[in-house]
Formats: C-alpha cells, sequence, structure tokens
C-alpha cells in the first residue's frame, strides 16, 4: 500500500451529515481513520490526548520502524501536534518533547529542561525520574553540578507516582547502599517487587535472582518457585535476561520441573539472535 499523504490526513472531511460522517470513517483504513480520529478530537474536541497520540504517530511512523509505512514519519507536524497538546496541559507532551530537545545543544536543551520541570508541576513521574538522573550525574552545559540531595528528593517524588524506573533505581541503591541509601538487603527486595509490579523487568530479574539464591546475612528465605515465576514475568515484559533465567531454570530444574527439551525449545526461540 502506497503511503498515505500527510497533508491530506490532517485536512478536515467535509460531510454535511452524521451518517455520511460515520460511513467515511467506516470505510477508510484503520490506520487512516486513527489519525483522522485523533486529529478530530485535539482540533473539535480540543483533546489533549488526541494531540498527543497524533504527534507519537506522526514522529515514529505506523507500522513504526518500517521501511514501507502507510504512515511515513513526519517530524515537523508531529511537534506541531505536541505543542498543541502541550497548550492543553499534557504532562506526556511536555516530557516527551523536552526529551527530545534535551538531546540537542545549547538554547535548545535549556528549553528541553523547562518543559521537563513544567511536566513535573503536572506530577509526571517520569520527569521526576528524568530530573533524579540529571542531578545524580549533574550538567555542566546546563550549569548544574551533581547533588545527591537533589537526586534523592526527585527519585522520592518518582516513587510517589510509581513510575518504575525510580522504583528500581531506589530498589538498587539501597541493595547496593550507595546515593546516600541505607543497605537494607528485605527492603530492596520489596523494592524490586513494586517495581516488577509496576512493569519494570529488570525489577522481576532482580528479585528473582535474590529469592532464587536466599541469603543475604539471612533476611532472604530461598523460594525458586517464586523466582522463577518472576524470571517468567520479566521474559514476557520483554526482558532477554529474564528468558535466560527461565530457560536455566527449566535445564537445571530449579523452581520447575527440569525439562531439557523446553529448554532446548525457548532458547533457540527466544534467544535466537
Amino acid at each position: 500500500m502506497d503511503p498515505l499523504s500527510i497533508e491530506s490526513l490532517l485536512q478536515p472531511l467535509h460531510v454535511n451529515d452524521f451518517e455520511g460522517m460515520r460511513d467515511n470513517y467506516r470505510n477508510m483504513n484503520p490506520v487512516e481513520r486513527a489519525v483522522r480520529l485523533y486529529h478530530l478530537a485535539g482540533v473539535n474536541g480540543k483533546s489533549p490526548e488526541g494531540y498527543f497520540n497524533l504527534g507519537h504517530i506522526l514522529w515514529t511512523g505506523c507500522p513504526e520502524n518500517t521501511d514501507n509505512a502507510i504512515i511515513p514519519p513526519d517530524i515537523e507536524k508531529s511537534l506541531w501536534a505536541f505543542e498543541k497538546a502541550i497548550e492543553l496541559g499534557d504532562a506526556d507532551a511536555m516530557y516527551f518533547v523536552g526529551v527530545h530537545r534535551m538531546s540537542l545543544h545549547g538554547e535548545d536543551r535549556r528549553k528541553g529542561l523547562g518543559l521537563i520541570q513544567m511536566a513535573v508541576d503536572y506530577h509526571h513521574g517520569g520527569a521526576m525520574y528524568y530530573l533524579a538522573l540529571l542531578h545524580r550525574n549533574g550538567d555542566t552545559e546546563l550549569d548544574m553540578s551533581p547533588s545527591l540531595e537533589t537526586f534523592r528528593e526527585f527519585l522520592e517524588k518518582a516513587t510517589e507516582c510509581h513510575d518504575p524506573d525510580a522504583l528500581f533505581l531506589r530498589a538498587h541503591c539501597i541493595f547496593h547502599g550507595e546515593d546516600g541509601y541505607a543497605q537494607d538487603y528485605r527492603l530492596s527486595l520489596d523494592g524490586f517487587l513494586e517495581s516488577a509490579s509496576a512493569g519494570n523487568p529488570d525489577g522481576a530479574n532482580s528479585a528473582g535472582a535474590m529469592l532464587h539464591t536466599g541469603g543475604y546475612g539471612g533476611e532472604i528465605k530461598k523460594d525458586q518457585i517464586k523466582a522463577f515465576e518472576l524470571y517468567q514475568e520479566a521474559a514476557e515484559m520483554g526482558s532477554i535476561e529474564g528468558w535466560r533465567n527461565v530457560v536455566a531454570c527449566y535445564a537445571l530444574g530449579q523452581g520447575v520441573p527440569k525439562c531439557e527439551r523446553t529448554a532446548e525449545y525457548i532458547a533457540k526461540t527466544m534467544l535466537k539472535e
């Protein structure tokens, strides 16, 4: 199928009655219908989500990252849609465009930082996590010196928003007793489990590893069945390390009945690269 023209997709449909409009949308390609409806939601409905979703499709193209995209990427029009979403108070758009501008140089980076800080004001967990890392490492171009105190302040705020990456990083810091956090294996396990529940595969792998061996000064009870479940959970979230752990558990019969055939099959299908 030939790529669709972005200009034509963003033009309003001239239909005089509801039935005609409904039939027009029903007969469209699903991707075209999605773009037109997101555009309609933004322009007519003043929907920040409509503008944001439109911006995302135009940013990546659809299908994403393919040479045969029905909707080719259009960064300029994508940024226009994101800016409209920002005007309507969409924190996801503020964060997305802010991170993009932070990847550039000079004044663009300062504008990017401003957008990320704006997203923080809207209680965006990802933006809080981003600022935590920025303060942890510092940034000479932005005249920002490293500050563990400010790092922990933003990290704690991000965990309060249940940001998966923030939950994992705090648990990691507690496990190692670094960046101003006291070492506490029980608390770190709880943190890894919480980050896994929020969707972080590294949290599932880390919690699984702790339960697989147990110990840690007697604080963690060995539970290889639970460890296998966590490895599987990480794998289903797309973690290659999770699949490796699942293969090892089947091969050795740890937490699951031993089955070398299953281990070999998973290794061939999920670890073929």
